[in-house]
């Protein structure tokens, strides 16, 4: 009897470490994890996104981009893994996980995040299955996380990792990624945990009246060479 309640709590113990994983994760090499934020945030115009998925086989995991609700999709050039994400890619609305905590908790906002319309668009990674080990890619309270980028870390569930390269250009404020899966009807499935998502900030860019100071100055540069050229 007791070797047998050992085995049987060591299969607890087993499967309970195991679905401490969340479902769906998302991860960005290089990235700093902003606690006040919960989520992991990067600054730069280049980096990678990881999609983690565990537990289970799941198909159409999506990734939604969203906007902060000042900027304008025209202004922001983002190119998913080779793809331009072009203008009429964009919608303008909550996005899907927004909406979805919206009709769940009665309008209450997003715990530090915030609920607001603003363009996002949304793009299909495809299926996961269980070919890998994952981990818990949210720091504990002594910094130590799983990084699908190295594989560093404990990794006790069963899943799958993809890696999406962003390239973005642009004036914008942010980009906020969420992952998700959906049922028949749209709505959401499984998802990613507020306190497992990624954000990137671009690099400082001009002002749109610094850059047209710098036009100014360089067609009056050009028009002061072109005088002396001619005198």
């Amino acid at each position: 009897m007791k070797k047998i309640g050992i085995v049987i709590i060591a299969i607890l113990v087993t499967a309970t470490s195991a679905f401490a994983v969340p479902a769906i994760q998302l991860f960005i090499s290089g990235a700093t994890y902003d606690w006040s934020e919960q989520s992991w945030i990067v600054t730069g115009n280049s980096f990678d996104l990881y999609v983690v998925s565990a537990n289970n086989i799941k198909q159409d995991v999506m990734v939604s981009m969203a906007l902060a609700p000042t900027d304008q999709p025209g202004n922001a050039d983002i190119n998913f893994a080779g793809d331009e994400v072009g203008l009429s890619d964009w919608r303008y609305g909550y996005a899907p996980i927004d909406n979805a905590w919206w009709r769940w908790n009665g309008g209450e906002d997003l715990p530090r995040h915030g609920i607001y319309p603003t363009w996002f668009t949304e793009i299909n990674t495809g299926d996961y299955g269980l070919s890998s080990n994952v981990g818990d890619v949210q720091p504990d309270s002594f910094g130590n996380y799983w990084n699908p980028a190295t594989g560093s870390g404990g990794a006790p569930a069963g899943g799958e990792v993809k890696m999406f390269h962003v390239e973005t250009n642009g004036i914008y404020s942010f980009l906020h990624f969420d992952a998700y899966t959906l049922n028949a009807d749209g709505s959401i499935n499984q998802f990613a945990p507020f306190s497992h998502d990624a954000e990137s900030i671009p690099s400082s860019v001009p002002e749109p009246g610094t850059i047209a100071l710098m036009g100014t100055g360089l067609f009056g540069m050009a028009v002061a060479g072109l005088r002396r050229r001619k005198d």
